[in-house]
């Protein structure tokens, strides 16, 4: 893990004092979709310097960004405490999800592929929560990520045991998908 947190938290501390990139497209839509958040739990997994954390934020979630990047994290608080918006931080090294973490409401998870790690995303969802993946697939037109970084023509929907999918668009060398836990949705219990 040090190897990738030493890269990420140099990449990143390149970028500090940017702008922040806007919001993946898909994500953006579905969260319109959902509404409020009306308090209930969100993680933001991989989440970099936070800009899908930070609008889950905005719209009611009690988010939490996690990133093996500390830099990344110092600047989704510095972006959070400017905004006045309250974001929990946690280093995490998403090869290894946290024992003990509490259920989640809604899950979202961009431009990180960890085959692993989405095979196990529903034990982190609460019932009838919600995960938002959006990533790269093979015919990306651009050299980064590389190919072990993309996924299949409808890998996604399989990667992801026990979830129903709502809504999974492939197109440019994209993919999105909303997927929804069994069960109902307890609002602000999660």
């Amino acid at each position: 893990m040090s190897s990738d947190r030493e890269r990420w938290d140099a990449r990143h501390a390149e970028q500090s004092g940017q702008a922040p990139r806007t919001a993946d497209p898909f994500v953006r839509g579905v969260l319109a979709e959902l509404g409020p958040g009306a308090n209930r739990r969100a993680l933001d997994l991989a989440s970099g310097t936070g800009r899908h954390a930070l609008l889950m934020a905005q719209l009611g979630w009690r988010v939490e960004a996690w990133d093996v990047s500390p830099v990344a994290l110092g600047i989704v608080r510095e972006r959070a405490e400017a905004q006045h918006l309250s974001v929990g931080t946690r280093v995490a090294d998403l090869t290894e999800l946290p024992r003990g973490t509490p259920a989640a409401s809604l899950v979202v998870v961009v431009d990180f592929l960890d085959r692993d790690l989405l095979a196990r995303l529903p034990e982190l969802l609460a019932p009838g929560g919600a995960a938002l993946l959006s990533t790269f697939t093979e015919d990306w037109p651009g050299s980064h990520p590389s190919p072990r970084f993309r996924l299949r023509k409808s890998e996604l929907t399989l990667l992801l045991p026990g979830l129903e999918r709502v809504r999974c668009v492939e197109s440019g060398g994209r993919v999105g998908l909303w997927a929804r836990a069994p069960g109902r949705l307890v609002t602000g219990a999660a």
